[in-house]
């Protein structure tokens, strides 16, 4: 491999080299400022073909480009953007924003200085906040390949998972060494321990390769040691449920997710969405209050349709045979009253004027006063003129 860059180096008029971040066998990563965007920090990221000629220099060029704009179609807010690439002194580079906090090997490596892990909490929140990240690669048909505490760092910014150093560029350098030196290099890409056996074996990664690094990096967090102390090689079992309980729910979902064979584990993102869902979210049975009912026939059987999940997450209800009694008194029908025979209260009414039958009333009583009155007035006068006809005309002799 060719000598690392000096601090200081400008690269393109535009990119000054200032540390190290990392390195490894696929080349290196730098610190770097980019002076074209008012020195905003950014990640630069170099890939070194082996010595091969031009051919192999220009075929190396076009398969940089072409997996380069694979990686530049990622958008996501937890994943780095890409943003340019170029080759300088037949060294090839990406420039990538530059994500500022700690990896979550660094915050394990300080919490078991103070003999501590993550707990199931924190884990579980780490899974579903870095499970849609991985759905979006996934939906591109992208990889990561290298899923482990070292690539995801907990930004500073909103303590959110960020997923870092996708596999895809060091299989890049493992595709330049084949076309250099003619030999089929055997794949490098993810960690041991971290990596499926399919992955490590054959260079072949699915996503349910993800969901494995995904699932071991958690109960590494969980446990606070190393794969290789919760596997055992020779019956090829996970053992990590020794140093850490959680719950029963959970731990079925990782275990799932650790599976020998691909086969096996959850196919998709949306499958362990669902399982973690039913794990910490069950749904229970609704039950309603018990009404005694006429004796019916059992109706025919209906067809049931299930909604298509794993079958870890499926809850198979248990039927009971057994008669069902009631216990205690027997309970009375209730008797609904019938509006029609209860009386009929009328309201009260707030003056005379207001009821209508006692205005009739009283207009009738006036009648029969008043014509009972008028008759007595015309009885006296009759009375009167009879007296005085039967009274003597006096006569007046002369």
């Amino acid at each position: 491999m060719r000598p690392s860059l000096p601090v200081g180096t400008i690269l393109q008029n535009r990119y000054r080299v200032l540390s190290i971040l990392g390195q490894g066998g696929f080349g290196r990563t730098y610190l770097a400022e980019d002076q074209g965007r008012f020195n905003e920090r950014c990640a630069l990221k170099e890939l070194t073909p082996a010595q091969g000629g031009d051919y192999a220099l220009d075929k190396s060029k076009e398969l940089f480009q072409r997996e380069a704009q694979i990686l530049y179609q990622i958008q996501h807010p937890q994943i780095p953007q890409f943003r340019a690439t170029f080759e300088q002194d037949q060294r090839l580079f990406l420039v990538q924003d530059y994500v500022e906090g700690q990896t979550y090997r660094e915050l394990l490596d300080q919490r078991r200085a103070q003999g501590i892990a993550f707990s199931e909490e924190e884990v579980l929140q780490f899974m579903r906040q870095l499970l849609p990240v991985m759905a979006h690669i996934h939906s591109k048909g992208i990889v990561h390949r290298d899923i482990a505490p070292d690539n995801v760092i907990l930004r500073q910014q909103d303590s959110k998972p960020v997923l870092i150093d996708f596999g895809v560029v060091k299989e890049l350098a493992t595709r330049f060494q084949t076309m250099t030196t003619g030999i089929v290099q055997p794949t490098t890409v993810g960690k041991p321990g971290y990596a499926p056996i399919e992955q490590m074996q054959t260079g072949k990664a699915y996503p349910s390769s993800d969901l494995y690094s995904l699932a071991v990096t958690a109960v590494v967090l969980l446990t606070g040691r190393e794969p290789q102390e919760l596997f055992d090689d020779s019956t090829m079992t996970w053992y990590w449920q020794r140093w850490v309980t959680v719950n029963p729910g959970f731990a079925q979902v990782l275990n799932r997710m650790l599976s020998y064979r691909p086969g096996d584990r959850y196919q998709s993102v949306s499958d362990v969405v669902q399982a973690l869902q039913a794990a910490f979210n069950p749904v229970s049975p609704v039950h309603q209050p018990s009404v005694q009912m006429p004796v019916q026939p059992p109706p025919p059987p209906a067809a049931v349709y299930l909604a298509e999940t794993p079958a870890s997450a499926q809850i198979q209800p248990v039927q009971s045979h057994m008669q069902t009694r009631a216990v205690g008194q027997p309970r009375q029908p209730e008797v609904i009253p019938d509006p029609r025979s209860q009386p009929m209260i009328e309201e009260p009414r707030s003056s005379l004027w207001d009821d209508p039958l006692a205005i009739i009333a009283l207009g009738i009583g006036l009648v029969v006063l008043t014509g009972l009155g008028s008759w007595l007035i015309m009885q006296a006068i009759l009375r009167n003129q009879d007296f005085s006809n039967s009274l003597p005309t006096p006569t007046i002799t002369p």
